[in-house]
């Protein structure tokens, strides 16, 4: 106002021409305040277009449409990561010049809880043998390559091979362990190794040295490799070593070589904050087109942001690793190199896997209860529950009892829901809390399998 008024004086001290002068003056400025203001606007605008614009080009590149006829239901943005849900990982061999067949080189189921903040990983052995819909049983990694080639004949005319490749994996995946695929992320090999390096490498903690004498190079031939113990960081060529390696060990250490550098990956981005960074996005999304195919929602803008506030939200303790190994499920049959696993094995894991990282750290002691007329039945069940991981005590004889049931007495879900699905319990006989008329809590139980006379044999047969 005092401004205004001090203006009004200057104005009226003027001469005619110098008034007109000054009004002139005055208004150029406004005008140039109002264009100043208009060209940011705009520039901001054309910011946010060009932004959109290379964001857009990079999804469509990026995203796949899953094939799978059960895999199109429509479901809503806001809602789409708010229950659990699958993310099948691949990591996909394929050579530059096309000389050799296309193969999943690397299986990795991910179960991730957005509501509880974890996220499981069950990594699936290449050699596992599993029914594949077209070849009949073969080697779970033949899938992909398998569907590579006969995408049209598997999912109709203009089928993306690379998503027909996932989309029959996933399929593969499903029938091995009854669990439904929801989404599938692949990244080849050399996108893998131009990513570590984007984010400027991982820390890795090599719990023992790793030799290779003939670790196979992209030109078909072989080199030495050798990686110390100890702490250390690998930018990308090392990472990829690292986790594909062979001949220096087993197939399960190479898996668990494999989980280690995810969970590097993860924590790596989540502690430098690098879904923060623009100055980092540029490179990322680049080597993320190049590299990266999935069939997540990613084109949906509510659905990448919760995806994008849930990656950042995990903490990486909230990481469990879980894998298809003989210490945790039995191996029925080895037949060269092919593997068939016991499928109530693969049930109990799969339990532990959707019960998130309370079931690594709850260790619950069960006790057999005999009530059938069967000698020694409670023994013969207790080592098979031994055989694959539960802590058992001594078993012991209770009163006769038509039919068998699972009861908690300490509270100890994750391990009663493991421990029903290996048995293979319909619900209405797994007891959450004691019945009404279950028997006393016996000494030291945390949880209580009581024996009755529609028991499965099965159950008293070592794995």
């Amino acid at each position: 106002m005092d401004r205004r008024h001090d203006e009004r004086q200057r104005s009226a001290r003027l001469s005619a021409r110098e008034r007109v002068a000054y009004l002139r003056a005055q208004h150029w400025r406004r005008r140039r305040r109002i264009l100043i203001v208009s060209g940011l606007v705009l520039a901001a605008l054309l910011v946010i277009w060009s932004g959109s614009l290379i964001w857009h080009t990079v999804v469509a590149e990026m995203r796949l449409r899953d094939p799978r006829p059960t895999a199109n239901a429509a479901v809503p943005a806001h809602t789409v990561f708010r229950q659990p849900f699958t993310v099948l990982l691949l990591g996909v061999d394929r050579r530059a010049d096309g000389t050799e067949g296309v193969r999943s080189d690397t299986l990795m189921l991910a179960y991730v809880n957005p509501n509880e903040r974890w996220v499981s990983l069950l990594s699936i052995p290449r050699d596992t043998v599993v029914m594949i819909r077209g070849l009949g049983e073969q080697k779970i990694n033949a899938a992909y390559s398998y569907g590579y080639q006969h995408a049209t004949d598997l999912y109709g005319v203009g089928t993306d091979v690379a998503a027909a490749g996932a989309a029959l994996v996933a399929e593969a995946v499903t029938t091995l362990l009854d669990l439904p695929v929801d989404y599938v992320a692949q990244v080849d090999f050399a996108g893998f190794e131009r990513l570590i390096d984007a984010i400027g490498g991982v820390v890795i903690d090599v719990p023992t040295p790793l030799l290779d004498s003939s670790f196979p190079t992209a030109d078909y031939g072989y080199e030495r490799i050798f990686i110390p113990a100890g702490l250390q960081v690998f930018d990308g060529a090392t990472a990829l070593r690292y986790a594909r390696s062979r001949h220096g060990s087993s197939d399960f250490d190479r898996i668990r070589r494999q989980q280690l550098i995810v969970r590097a990956v993860f924590e790596t981005v989540r502690s430098r904050g690098l879904l923060e960074q623009t100055a980092v996005w540029r490179t990322l999304l680049e080597e993320v087109r190049r590299s990266v195919k999935t069939t997540l929602p990613i084109d949906d803008p509510t659905a990448l942001r919760e995806l994008l506030t849930l990656a950042q939200t995990i903490d990486p303790s909230r990481v469990d690793s879980f894998s298809i190994h003989p210490r945790e499920v039995a191996v029925v049959a080895e037949i060269g190199s092919d593997i068939y696993w016991n499928r109530r094995d693969l049930a109990a894991l799969v339990a532990r896997v959707k019960t998130g990282p309370q079931s690594i750290i709850e260790q619950a002691y069960v006790q057999v209860l005999n009530g059938t007329p069967v000698n020694g039945l409670a023994a013969r069940v207790s080592r098979s529950l031994e055989q694959v991981g539960f802590r058992t005590l001594p078993p012991s004889n209770t009163d006769r009892r038509e039919t068998t049931v699972l009861i908690d007495y300490t509270g100890n879900p994750a391990a009663l829901v493991r421990l029903a699905a290996h048995l293979g319990l319909p619900e209405q006989y797994v007891f959450a809390t004691p019945p009404t008329d279950a028997p006393p809590q016996p000494l030291g139980a945390d949880i209580v399998l009581v024996l009755g006379r529609d028991y499965n044999p099965a159950w008293a047969l070592s794995p």
